[in-house]
């Protein structure tokens, strides 16, 4: 048997009582081991020194009343913080929602606002350095933006005047 084995045992000894099979193994792993056995007896004689203490008949009655007594605690505990989640969400609080309501919807608009204000700012600086790349190519072909941008602003065509042109 290994350590560990004597480990693993002693481990299951806390949780079940043992059968004859592991206390023969551990008996034997005793033996084997002096300083272990030496371990082994200093514990049992430390623990055969304790006073015996004296537990009231209703030992167990008590404890399970202190359970109850917690467990009514934790629960009205639990319904404080329902009820104080739940004073919220009453019609004392309207105005209080409908404000948040209308702060989180107008901050989600200048977020929007501000995106698309920021994309169209991207889209001008790339047309411009289009413009400004095509100007040092060919800079005769701009010699007349002006006659051509004045266009845009002229009279409106004389309907008569095209009709009787036709």
């Amino acid at each position: 048997m290994t350590q560990s084995d004597y480990n693993q045992l002693l481990q299951n000894s806390f949780d079940r009582e043992l059968n004859e099979r592991e206390l023969d193994q551990i008996h034997d792993f005793l033996l084997q081991n002096p300083n272990e056995l030496a371990d082994f007896e200093a514990v049992d004689q430390l623990l055969a020194k304790l006073p015996d203490v004296n537990v009231s008949h209703n030992f167990t009655s008590l404890v399970i009343n202190e359970a109850r007594c917690e467990i009514n605690n934790l629960e009205k505990s639990d319904k404080i913080v329902d009820l104080s989640w739940s004073r919220f969400f009453t019609s004392k609080y309207q105005s209080i929602r409908l404000a948040g309501a209308a702060s989180f919807i107008l901050f989600i608009g200048l977020l929007v606002y501000q995106s698309k204000l920021s994309q169209d700012r991207l889209n001008m600086a790339e047309s411009v350095q289009v413009v400004a790349n095509f100007a040092e190519m060919a800079p005769e072909l701009l010699s007349d933006f002006e006659t051509i941008n004045a266009i845009d602003y002229s009279d409106p065509i004389d309907e008569e005047l095209w009709a009787a042109l036709k």
